[in-house]
């Protein structure tokens, strides 16, 4: 898992898990998040989060926040490369935000409003944490079912409940617009709603909203809407890949030769047909990396689990006989027949199923990763070079993105509680022998581009 995808995962947890964290991630602003009287006040948010400067603690405090993983600090306290580029994307992300910024993206009603709510969100989990640190042993602890009995009491609450509810239904997945909510349903999600909006009541009420690591994980949280929300508005076009430019990418690199390709999955068919371990061989040779290890067994599928080309060829195939070389966009499969069973389906009726190994041989797809065609490698690796040379261009105008160049990511609880303390004014604390960086840490400005994206198998739809 590259660090960008650590850091997308890690986001999802400083959210609660409910419909409301859903609306965030997909990134809609909306008028029913507007606070207003039963809502946390608000601040101006485009306004107060301009500019970057994290220190070496405030990355610290990042880590925690996000509550990256056990395994992944590990990871940083062994590996130096890791933590650079940790902080080499996190760099890129500030940058890009900070455009985002001078485009005027961030003065949008709709991005004011996303803005608006994440602080809220961010705040009500920062509260919810502090009460289960201090002993609160459930969730009604912290907001009592009274309490939220009394909230949606209050005067003008229902109808900010119903402008929410209604812009949440709104925005469901397309599959889901059609379905009314049942009665069980709409209170479940009054509840969440009432929830969040206290538990954020009560942490400004506290103090939260002025803690150091409540100011370091909204700047993270705000920059990323709006990296988000640039990249798809305004560079995806800029990176998109052009056929003339894919075209001369597997011209300029023969590995994605596909002559090459088939005639090595010729010379394993016939090692096969030789009397060759298909075992052996798929563990030897196949670039599929969710079942080379077992013998490139693909357990039992039915008709439209793969894409056609190896569906129809499974099919055609009789117990314990072997494939031709068989072309899909993924590359060239050797397929064997195991069984043959008849089920019934879902909807009650006897449907066929097969179980089948195979051998994909694919054009220059590294160890370990999901298998694509040539053109798709083709395409990647030029809309990841586009990609690079953009962030670049932005990094290069966006100069006031300081970043910490290393940090300690498994501090001790008493230097976050130190640097947690500093006001949320973005002043650094001072560095004291509690709160000693790791050795080589400095605040500089990292430059670097992400990873690529990788995808492909014979399954039509993976789980």
């Amino acid at each position: 898992m590259t660090i960008r995808a650590i850091l997308a995962l890690a986001l999802l947890s400083i959210i609660p898990a409910s419909h409301f964290a859903q609306r965030t991630q997909r990134g809609r602003g909306t008028t029913a998040a507007r606070p207003r009287s039963g809502a946390p006040p608000a601040t101006p948010a485009a306004a107060t989060q301009r500019g970057v400067n994290l220190s070496a603690l405030d990355l610290s405090l990042l880590v925690e926040e996000l509550g990256v993983p056990q395994q992944t600090r590990v990871q940083f306290a062994a590996d130096e490369e890791a933590r650079k580029g940790f902080v080499r994307e996190l760099r890129e992300m500030f940058a890009v935000a900070e455009e985002a910024r001078a485009a005027g993206l961030a003065e949008r009603p709709e991005t004011k409003l996303q803005l608006e709510l994440s602080r809220t969100f961010v705040i009500a989990r920062r509260y919810s944490k502090m009460r289960q640190q201090a002993g609160a042993a459930s969730p009604e602890q912290v907001v009592s079912k009274e309490e939220i009995a009394a909230f949606v009491k209050e005067p003008g609450q229902e109808q900010k409940f119903q402008e929410f509810l209604q812009d949440y239904l709104k925005s469901r997945p397309q599959s889901e617009q059609g379905n009314a909510l049942t009665d069980e349903a709409r209170e479940n999600v009054r509840r969440q709603w009432a929830n969040i909006m206290l538990n954020a009541r009560k942490g400004i009420a506290a103090g939260v909203d002025k803690e150091r690591a409540t100011e370091v994980i909204l700047k993270y949280q705000h920059a990323r809407l709006l990296a988000t929300a640039y990249f798809k508005e305004m560079l995806s076009a800029r990176a998109k890949a052009s056929d003339a430019e894919i075209d001369a990418y597997i011209a300029a690199h023969p590995e994605l030769d596909t002559k090459q390709t088939r005639a090595k999955a010729e010379e394993v068919l016939a090692k096969l047909r030789a009397g060759g371990d298909f075992a052996a061989l798929a563990k030897e040779h196949s670039a599929d990396p969710s079942n080379k290890d077992r013998g490139g067994d693909l357990g039992w599928f039915g008709r439209g689990m793969m894409v056609k080309p190896f569906e129809d060829a499974a099919f055609a195939l009789k117990p314990g006989e072997l494939s031709g070389i068989v072309e899909t966009q993924f590359g060239y499969h050797i397929i064997r027949l195991e069984e043959r069973r008849t089920q019934d389906s879902p909807n009650g009726q006897p449907a066929e199923q097969v179980h089948a190994r195979h051998i994909l041989i694919a054009s220059g797809t590294p160890a370990g990763a999901r298998p694509q065609s040539p053109r798709e490698q083709a395409r990647s690796a030029v809309e990841e070079e586009k990609r690079a040379k953009v962030i670049g261009e932005i990094m290069s105008r966006q100069r006031g993105i300081v970043v910490a160049q290393d940090f300690d990511a498994n501090p001790s609880p008493a230097v976050l509680k130190a640097a947690n303390a500093q006001s949320a004014s973005g002043k650094p604390a001072a560095t004291t022998n509690a709160q000693t960086p790791p050795a080589g840490a400095a605040t500089t400005e990292v430059r670097g581009t992400g990873g690529r994206t990788r995808a492909g198998s014979p399954r039509r739809r993976r789980p």
